[in-house]
């Protein structure tokens, strides 16, 4: 079996190139990892929403003992 080349080298090998140019870089800007995630998924107003409260568990038709 032939390796598919990107760039003369295997995919293997140009993954681990790709992945180890993005770990080298220093572009940490001092956040935890779940504030840099509240940051990017967080709406920029802030939402208020009616969560409602839960319900007890239901029992499942004809399994009752």
């Amino acid at each position: 079996m032939v390796p598919f080349l990107v760039h003369g080298r295997s995919m293997e090998d140009e993954a681990r190139d790709i992945l180890r140019v993005a770990l080298a870089r220093d572009d940490h800007d001092g956040r935890s990892l779940i504030e840099a995630i509240r940051a990017r998924v967080e709406p920029p107003d802030g939402v208020e929403l009616n969560i409602p409260p839960r319900e007890a568990i239901r029992s499942v038709p004809g399994l009752e003992e």
